[in-house]
């Protein structure tokens, strides 16, 4: 029997999940959103036709949107539903409210590396050992790494994996722009980057179990040559504190919007 998953909202998140699961022969997909999109999969243009037809129901909105979106679900029969939320910002207990403790709700925080199975993935539940909260654990797995996380982590992790891509395509991007003085077309210069940065991700991955990072780059490092140059200016400057300052940045965010409900 296949497990019917709904998603209300369907933006870059929704797209990921679909991505990453439509091969899954044993899901059904259908959307709820206040227009049509250009996608395959059935649409309703109400919420409760949604509702009615899924067993797992993603809330793929904003957070500001979440309230006015929980208020159209409260009435609705939910009985045996899963409820999952990657809404930054808002907790289980904020959903609780509207819902009811009853609810069987999961709080996630994924990134879009979703539609590649390769998203790093936080996971809480208020029901934690309920059989349908391990089931849906066991399927965010297969989008990438997931870990079950207590939620007063989730405003860092969110900061460091959730935002992280967008962070890390900033600083892609540095290398780009002083790429530029090659005067090389554009799209040569993100597949000269593209090589980089994956070869890179495969050098860590290859060796990380038997060195540490701080050794992994001291493995690229001639004493008084051009990578010690850089890395002098590095740390002289103290950029990894700005960078750090970047997550805190972040994660200060994600607790404000906790607090004030933003």
């Amino acid at each position: 029997m296949k497990v019917k998953h709904g998603f209300i909202g369907f933006g870059n998140l929704a797209k990921a999940v679909y991505q990453g699961l439509k091969e899954e022969k044993d899901i059904e997909f259908a959307y709820f959103a206040r227009s049509r999109k250009e996608v395959d999969i059935p649409y309703y243009d109400k919420i409760n036709d949604l509702v009615a037809f899924a067993d797992v129901i993603w809330l793929m909105i904003k957070p500001q949107d979440l309230s006015t979106i929980l208020e159209e679900l409260e009435p609705l029969d939910r009985f045996g539903k899963i409820v999952v939320s990657p809404v930054a910002g808002r907790n289980i207990a904020f959903i609780e409210r509207y819902l009811g403790k009853e609810q069987l709700i999961l709080r996630i925080m994924p990134n879009l590396a979703m539609a590649y199975r390769k998203s790093v993935t936080a996971f809480a539940s208020n029901q934690p050992e309920n059989e349908n909260a391990v089931t849906i654990f066991h399927l965010l797995e297969k989008l990438g790494k997931a870990v079950r996380l207590e939620e007063n982590g989730f405003d860092l992790f969110t900061a460091v994996f959730g935002s992280g891509p967008a962070f890390i395509l900033a600083f892609i991007q540095i290398f780009k722009e002083k790429m530029k003085e090659f005067n090389l077309p554009g799209p040569l210069l993100d597949e000269l980057l593209l090589e980089l940065t994956q070869g890179t991700t495969l050098y860590f991955s290859q060796n990380q179990k038997s060195y540490s990072i701080e050794q992994l780059i001291q493995n690229i490092t001639s004493k008084g040559g051009t990578t010690q140059a850089g890395l002098d200016y590095f740390r002289t400057h103290e950029i990894g504190k700005h960078f750090e300052g970047i997550l805190d940045a972040a994660k200060n965010r994600s607790e404000e919007m906790s607090r004030n409900g933003d």
